[in-house]
């Protein structure tokens, strides 16, 4: 099967998302359009790359401000997808945010935040909207063999699946010349409208949505950086959900008190770094996939231990992974930094958690991929409606084609894609341009792409709608 056609194959599954049969062959045409256009993507470019500048442009930007449907059902079918990933009782999911430049200062639901990106000696800020995001990490290498040469060789270690997409907007601070019932109402709004908050929300969402598409019998384990590792998140009551997150090298942990007095938590304090500088406490020792293949990795771990700031008395796991050495270019011998995790979970094994804390990263691929290369925030809409849902549209897009690629060709990068440049050392897995490009090639070759859907005729969508 072309990947094109497994694309569209489960873009078809949105028939249950939109109302109107040809809601739905636009939100297909535009899906297509976005995911393929060359150029920048606005939706007026991706409607002239498709074919379709003769149509009615109207329609395509009231799909997006005035069409009832929700941005988050798009991403259902890729959750159906992504459970037959998980042999094991638990659904590994990583969570981040990301900034995308805007520089309209009319365009809603915009703000200025802290650059991520700027040095710490002189913080800057940028302009533009905040996107939260969820991906289900596939545990590819427990369904894959290794190199048969070398067994500590796999490089198909994880993939990140984008499962859940929101645009979360800090509250405008007042001016200087805001009223006293400005002041109040935006004192309100701040402790509602938070990062963690919403966070929150989209857990228990996710929850039910993979609830609902049969996996009442998984756990989710939900991996963060440290921008969740506070008291909002770790106190909230979840559903057979667990959190791990990054924490600081300073946070005051105790255990429990054992005297005969009422009191809770210990007197006795100890931090993160202490418990990575103590000689008492051995390193335990494992190999885990890092980096495409098996490393040795060490690790302290201490249990039943309380948080009172941040968790109160929900008692948790600390995991300290030690430093791990590299060589650089030259003889040099330097260290990636330590970390410090903390997790509610208690059921699964540190190495289980130190694996799953490795393949957070893959979020930050599909962030790269998501700005980089597929142009996500480049469409200028001003309609609140538009702005949440265009990029909602071209990210569940994303999504599918990279589970599409996985049905159709596996995790390998073989010879059903493009040939690289000569230059090129060889990758072995197919990369966001990969993809693309194999797509574009593959509609080039059957007509003209002055339409997408002609590729695909409308009695077949009506076949496949009805099944």
């Amino acid at each position: 099967m072309l990947l094109s056609e497994a694309v569209y194959g489960l873009m078809l599954r949105w028939h249950r998302v939109f109302l109107q049969k040809r809601t739905l062959y636009n939100a297909v045409r535009l899906a297509f359009c976005l995911l393929l256009n060359p150029s920048r993507n606005t939706i007026t470019q991706s409607i002239v790359y498709g074919g379709l500048e003769d149509d009615d442009w109207s329609v395509y930007y009231k799909f997006f401000s005035r069409s009832k449907w929700n941005d988050t059902e798009l991403f259902r079918p890729i959750i159906e997808e992504t459970i037959a990933y998980y042999p094991n009782n638990y659904i590994s999911l990583a969570v981040d945010d990301t900034k995308i430049k805007k520089t309209g200062k009319k365009i809603p639901l915009t703000q200025y935040y802290l650059d991520p990106l700027s040095p710490s000696f002189h913080p800057n800020f940028i302009y533009g909207h905040r996107i939260l995001q969820f991906s289900a990490l596939l545990p590819l290498y427990k369904r894959l063999t290794p190199e048969p040469d070398n067994e500590d060789i796999l490089y198909h270690v994880c993939r990140g699946i984008p499962v859940s997409v929101d645009n979360v907007p800090a509250v405008k601070k007042p001016g200087k010349k805001a009223t006293p019932e400005e002041i109040t109402e935006y004192m309100k709004l701040k402790g509602k409208k938070t990062l963690c908050l919403s966070f929150i929300e989209r857990a228990h969402q996710l929850r039910h949505d993979y609830d609902a598409a049969g996996a009442e019998d998984k756990n989710l384990l939900i991996v963060a950086d440290g921008s969740f590792c506070n008291s909002t998140v770790f106190k909230a009551e979840y559903e057979r959900t667990y959190i791990v997150a990054r924490c600081r090298l300073d946070a005051k942990l105790c255990f429990r008190d054992t005297t005969a007095s009422r009191r809770v938590y210990s007197q006795e304090k100890f931090t993160p770094l202490s418990v990575r500088r103590d000689e008492s406490i051995k390193y335990k020792k494992t190999r885990l996939y890092l980096g495409k293949k098996f490393r040795n990795v060490r690790y302290k771990e201490v249990r039943n231990v309380l948080w009172q700031r941040g968790a109160g008395e929900k008692q948790l796991r600390l995991i300290v992974i030690a430093p791990k050495p590299y060589k650089s270019y030259g003889k040099k011998q330097n260290y990636k930094r330590e970390a410090y995790l903390l997790t509610d979970n208690h059921d699964l094994s540190a190495e289980t958690i130190i694996q799953e804390y490795l393949n957070r990263w893959e979020i930050e691929v599909n962030h790269r991929d998501e700005k980089n290369n597929l142009g996500v925030g480049q469409a200028q809409v001003w309609n609140p409606e538009s702005i949440i849902k265009t990029p909602a549209l071209l990210i569940a897009a994303y999504s599918m084609m990279l589970l599409a690629s996985l049905s159709c060709y596996g995790a390998s990068r073989d010879h059903n894609y493009l040939p690289q440049p000569r230059w090129r050392k060889g990758s072995v897995r197919a990369s966001c341009n990969d993809l693309v490009n194999l797509m574009r090639r593959e509609l080039r070759l059957e007509e003209t792409l002055q339409n997408i859907l002609r590729l695909f005729p409308k009695n077949r969508v009506e076949m496949l709608v009805n099944q």
